[in-house]
């Protein structure tokens, strides 16, 4: 069997020896290859530098007047019948790909896809109207909201969907002991629906505390709001490569993840890293982010947009180690049962490698 994987971002080099160095986590698309590949099947990664690579007139041609994401569904259009399985990374090339195979008859190979927000309004055309999820065996999702919306409002099959946690690299995002806690530290890292203003305007109330930001996203479209903006003294906002980030969460006493009211997993990649590392973590209760966080358990949740419920928690927190401890360790503890790398290949492989319906 073969299986060919689109993937919307270009594929890190020498990555294996930062890995294997602990300098970095590893990639989802490397783990899913590798899981495929020992499973006795052939797994072809095509990303944007293949894309870019491509003589194929007409993905050439798309990648000029449609986009990457575009292209990239129409390369695999175009490469379909040399594979038994197709894999596309989100809905910006899925719904494209399905739209293509539909156009091609009915004899195509499985196709496979993770809908990481099916609610905005645009996707009804696609999943609702045009019922193109038809060209979709699998469909994962990450949030209770999402599978919700897809079956009651989208009108997709409970049998097309799956709902799985995310993922995180658990033997990169791991406690080390020789690293000292600070409890005075309140870490925070991404931009994807991050509210830093609210968690900014806590932190005015803290004083005695700092709040180091990694405020930074490789793939967030949005805006950096601790940029052109004054912060507290005991504020500082930088880019963190994946070692220092590591570090960061591991000598904070508390990882914050403040978030805007949204109804997808937004926030929820720190969420799962600080979760790895053992670290007591504070996130904001929102209609999308409740899958991951069993309040009191293995986190704390805030309401949405109040600093004051920001400062009360957080100095909870530092008063208290005993609960500092209790909620990193059931978090480690969760990402080993629930959202290790290992077990999310191990959902898209049986997944893609599983007979046609």
């Amino acid at each position: 069997m073969k299986t060919l994987l689109l993937i919307p971002s270009y594929r890190k080099e020498k990555i294996a020896e930062a890995v294997a160095a602990d300098k970095h986590p590893t990639m989802d698309y490397d783990a899913l290859v590798a899981g495929l590949e020992s499973r006795g099947t052939c797994a072809e990664l095509y990303d944007y530098r293949a894309l870019e690579a491509d003589s194929d007139p007409l993905v050439a041609l798309a990648r000029k007047t449609l986009g990457k994401d575009i292209a990239l569904a129409v390369a695999g259009w175009r490469r379909r019948k040399g594979y038994q399985a197709l894999f596309t990374n989100g809905e910006n090339i899925g719904i494209f790909l399905a739209l293509l195979l539909r156009l091609s008859g009915k004899k195509r190979p499985k196709h496979v896809t993770i809908g990481h927000r099916l609610s905005t309004g645009k996707k009804k055309l696609f999943f609702g109207t045009l019922q193109l999820w038809r060209e979709m065996d699998t469909i994962f999702v990450y949030a209770t909201t999402q599978l919700a919306h897809g079956e009651r409002v989208l009108g997709i099959p409970a049998e097309r969907l799956r709902l799985i946690p995310f993922h995180a690299d658990a033997n990169f995002w791991r406690p080390l002991p020789e690293i000292a806690e600070n409890e005075k530290q309140v870490s925070a890292a991404g931009l994807e629906w991050r509210d830093y203003p609210t968690l900014l305007a806590a932190a005015e109330r803290l004083p005695e505390t700092q709040f180091p930001l990694a405020a930074a996203s490789p793939w967030s479209k949005h805006n950096n709001e601790t940029e052109k903006r004054t912060m507290p003294a005991n504020v500082s906002a930088r880019r963190y490569e994946y070692g220092e980030l590591r570090e960061l969460y591991l000598s904070s006493g508390v990882v914050a993840v403040p978030l805007y009211e949204n109804d997808f997993q937004a926030g929820i990649t720190a969420i799962l890293e600080a979760m790895a590392c053992g670290k007591a973590v504070v996130t904001t209760r929102t209609e999308g982010q409740t899958d991951a966080i069993l309040d009191g358990e293995n986190g704390l949740y805030v309401p949405v947009g109040d600093p004051g419920a920001w400062e009360k928690t957080l100095t909870r927190l530092q008063s208290d180690p005993a609960l500092r401890q209790k909620l990193g360790s059931n978090a480690r503890r969760w990402i080993e049962k629930h959202a290790s790398l290992e077990r999310w290949v191990d959902n898209l492989c049986a997944a893609i490698l599983s007979p046609p319906p």
